[in-house]
């Protein structure tokens, strides 16, 4: 069998697809979003895999004329110089040449994914009727999603707009009170026999701090409440209850973002590409799902969900349909959850029920559509529910291609190894272009070539001679050759 090894270490890249946090600002910035591999039209009727080395995977399109496959930017630049040569270049063209050139300039826009290789969800929803007032009504649950910026800003203003309002208030009642006048500061208190509310108060500087250590207990010992104002005492009991609620808001919601999985989510991976080849004589669709901490996941299973516009009988138009897709770690692709202590390769089996059962490895790069694949499970030390997400376009299904081994036993440190480099790896394999369900009609079709040679096999012979035979008879003629039936298939398929 011929196989190309795409999976040296040279070649695959030994990058963790960081699930960056959407609440800490980062973005896919940086990160390629394409796959190693990418399917392309060879211009003859079929297809041919190429490497992808920049993640342009989507912008790369195949010449059906002459089947070379070149970028679609140069192909523009191309077409531009040579029309510039019969035609003076102004300033501004020339400079639009130079932005193209240099790729800051798109000539056809990559096909936008739902859902991005580091599982963000690439929707907006606009025009909710109510949505500030719905959003606050459940504050929590808009704190936990809110950025990090935004929330230690918020508990910022919090703090220190409670520290300033109440010392605001507290002032009122020291001005009103008299505490603030010459004859009643706190060194002529004692001889104009004169009880403040609060001792030791000079002016609004003192009156702020003594805001502070009232909302936080923290009690340095110079300034106190006396019994003097029945509403001093009112106010340092409700700042009190006040600084508490903020306090444990803070200490609540901060545990609650930093207790959330998603970070945990980082460190599960998925393949880049997913594969299709054969096993026990069907065509399967593969991909890989890996988790790189020790700990594993508990009742960890997997979901795959195709994404495509869809026509129903009535001729009604649904542009993003979801069908649920069979996938599981046995070959029948049916048993979803998996052990998952390695690496695990996740099968779909391509029989009747699939979507892709009458799909030729041509129609995978022809037809639209988004594979969203989706891992779940529950963390073994917080016991909280993880969900890991990525998605597969058409050309990051590599038709004819297997994964590579990782899991190897290392006999000196007696314990199995997994070469992660190697996660993404896969090597070519011979396999028909064919659809399954044009291999399974010919396979009932030489079927039923069989039966009917055995039936002829067991017909009686008649001799020559015989006058009841029905073959002797001259108007009959010989009996007719049973004629073979044959599965027409193009060359360029096989």
């Amino acid at each position: 069998m011929n196989m190309r090894w795409w999976g040296k270490r040279s070649e695959v890249s030994s990058t963790t697809e960081d699930d960056s946090d959407s609440e800490s600002g980062e973005d896919d910035k940086g990160v390629p979003d394409g796959p190693t591999l990418v399917t392309l039209d060879d211009g003859k009727g079929g297809v041919k895999h190429i490497k992808d080395d920049e993640g342009n995977g989507s912008q790369l399109v195949s010449n059906p004329s002459d089947g070379i496959v070149m970028n679609n930017i140069s192909r523009q630049n191309t077409t531009e110089s040579h029309q510039n040569t019969t035609r003076s270049q102004g300033l501004g063209d020339m400079l639009k040449q130079e932005l193209k050139e240099n790729r800051f300039l798109s000539v056809e826009n990559k096909q936008s994914r739902i859902v991005s290789k580091k599982g963000h969800v690439n929707i907006g929803k606009a025009k909710i009727s109510q949505r500030r007032r719905r959003f606050l009504s459940d504050f929590f649950n808009t704190m936990l999603d809110m950025k990090w910026r935004y929330v230690h800003l918020l508990f910022f203003i919090a703090f220190v707009g409670s520290w300033f309002g109440f010392a605001l208030i507290w002032w009122v009642i020291f001005y009103y009170h008299g505490d603030l006048e010459e004859d009643h500061l706190p060194h002529n208190q004692e001889e104009n026999n004169w009880t403040p509310c609060v001792v030791n108060i000079n002016n609004f500087a003192s009156v702020y701090l003594f805001s502070v250590e009232t909302q936080h207990t923290i009690g340095y010992g110079g300034r106190m409440t006396t019994e003097e104002c029945p509403e001093a005492i009112f106010i340092m009991s409700f700042q009190s209850i006040v600084g508490v609620m903020i306090q444990a808001c803070m200490v609540g919601i901060i545990f609650s973002k930093l207790a959330r999985p998603k970070k945990r989510a980082s460190t599960l991976m998925f393949s880049q590409n997913a594969v299709i080849c054969q096993r026990d004589g069907t065509n399967c669709l593969l991909f890989r799902v890996g988790n790189m901490r020790h700990t594993s996941l508990v009742e960890a299973h997997v979901r795959a969900i195709l994404i495509q516009k869809r026509v129903t009988e009535e001729g009604e138009v649904l542009p993003y349909h979801q069908a649920e897709l069979d996938v599981g770690t046995d070959s029948e692709g049916e048993e979803d959850e998996i052990f998952f202590i390695w690496p695990t390769t996740l099968v779909h089996k391509i029989d009747e029920e699939s979507p892709f059962y009458n799909w030729s490895a041509r129609d995978f790069l022809k037809k639209k559509f988004e594979m969203v694949v989706i891992l779940e499970g529950v963390i073994e030390q917080t016991g909280n529910t993880i969900q890991a997400r990525s998605s597969y376009l058409p050309n990051e299904v590599l038709w004819g291609y297997r994964f590579v081994n990782l899991l190897n036993f290392k006999h000196s440190e007696a314990e199995y190894k997994i070469d992660y480099t190697s996660f993404h790896a896969t090597y070519k394999v011979e396999m028909s272009h064919l659809s399954q369900e044009l291999k399974d009609k010919c396979d009932e079709g030489e079927e039923e070539e069989e039966e009917e040679k055995e039936r002829e096999c067991k017909r009686p012979s008649y001799s020559s001679h015989n006058s009841h035979s029905p073959s002797a008879h001259p108007s009959l003629g010989p009996s007719p050759t049973p004629t073979r039936g044959s599965c027409h298939i193009p060359h360029h398929l096989v």
